[in-house]
């Protein structure tokens, strides 16, 4: 509570002035007074506010002096001390608290400046990339699309043509085409469009398969089929030549010369892919077979035989159709085997690039049922994917 004012004990009026001489209040008589006549008297606001900035400043020493001295010499004198100590403590104390805040609110719209600033310089970067982007995707999809138009075109061609190479269509840099355009469309944008969409539909047919009408086989391993130098997998996910003979029933179905194993599923009709990974690995083949091939004696690697494959023997590729096809630039890690039972076409692809590596067009199949085939020599390893 603020406390009533003090009136002067000589003359019981209100302390309204301060003698400096004295350090001391006195009321208006005092100051006409012989006493007081000639010190210097100021009004007793204006002395709380000089001992704030001169004396005061800090430790409040004006006031303390007189509490210390004995000026204040009664229970008012003391009660005023204290009531101007205790103004002068809320004041200096609120000087500092709006002089922090004032510093604080400074330093924070520096910063805020100088974030502002750095996030529109990362803006003109990230546009700067997404149009350099832009550009790059339009041409590669207008490269694509040549490429895809030459492709239906050279389909329809005649038999003899179809698997010609031309210098413009070169395999690896179509592949190579394919995978950037594929990761610039996810890219550039993440809510679908039916521009996007329909270059991710292109993009997807050649590179996974997705075509419409073309499904992903499940294929599993036939052990009953298996020589006995290969060993299967529990999933009868993948084959390995082991360099040791299993004692295993020797049933009509088991290749008994060659180190062969079917798939055990079966296709008539229908269009259907299938990817198994090679590796580096030295001696292998992959494809289809009719039902029917021979299981006993020696088996030849060729269409005669009724096997449509591709494979690798004495570090080269390897090709069932005597017909000639392009050596790829790269030794292929993963072969996706795609079939056509009603088209009489089987085609081997790369699977990781979507290069095309080999095609039998017209294959008599003659409506038999299809199984998938392998065949894997030198303690190699074949898995399906």
């Amino acid at each position: 509570l603020t406390p009533a004012p003090l009136v002067c004990e000589k003359h019981q009026e209100p302390l309204k002035l301060f003698c400096k001489e004295d350090e001391s209040p006195i009321c208006v008589v005092c100051d006409r007074s012989k006493e007081h006549k000639s010190h210097e008297v100021v009004p007793l606001e204006e002395a709380s506010q000089e001992y704030k900035v001169g004396k005061g400043s800090g430790s409040f020493l004006g006031v303390e002096e007189l509490l210390t001295r004995g000026v204040c010499d009664d229970d008012d004198d003391v009660m005023y001390s204290l009531y101007l100590l205790q103004d002068l403590l809320v004041s200096t104390i609120r000087e500092k608290m709006v002089a922090e805040f004032r510093r604080l609110h400074q330093f924070l719209e520096e910063q805020e400046k100088r974030i502002l600033a750095q996030m529109a310089e990362v803006e003109k970067e990230i546009a700067a990339k997404r149009e350099e982007h832009l550009a790059r995707l339009s041409r590669e999809l207008s490269s694509l699309d040549s490429l895809i138009r030459e492709m239906e075109e050279k389909l329809q061609e005649p038999e003899s043509e179809l698997l010609q190479v031309r210098p413009g269509l070169d395999a690896r840099g179509w592949s190579v085409l394919l995978q950037t355009t594929g990761r610039s469309i996810t890219y550039l944008s993440p809510h679908p469009t039916p521009r996007k969409e329909a270059a991710v539909k292109k993009h997807n047919w050649y590179m996974k398969g997705e075509k419409p009408g073309v499904t992903k086989g499940v294929v599993t391993l036939d052990p009953d089929t298996a020589h006995p130098l290969l060993t299967l997998s529990e999933d009868r996910k993948s084959v390995r030549e082991g360099g040791v003979r299993q004692d295993l029933p020797d049933n009509p179905k088991r290749f008994d010369t060659c180190c062969c194993v079917l798939g055990g599923e079966g296709f008539t009709s229908g269009r259907h892919f299938w990817e198994v990974i090679v590796g580096r690995e030295e001696g292998w083949g992959v494809g289809v077979a009719r039902k029917s091939v021979k299981r006993k004696g020696v088996l030849y690697f060729n269409t005669t035989e009724g096997i449509w494959g591709l494979g690798k023997s004495d570090g080269e590729l390897k090709f069932c159709s005597p017909r000639k096809a392009p050596v790829p630039c790269e030794e292929p890690e993963r072969i996706r085997v795609t079939l056509n039972c009603e088209g009489g076409r089987v085609s081997f692809y790369d699977a990781n690039t979507a290069a095309l590596l080999h095609a039998d067009t017209a294959a008599p199949f003659s409506g038999e049922t299809l199984q998938p085939y392998f065949f894997v020599s030198k303690k190699g390893n074949l898995r399906l994917s």
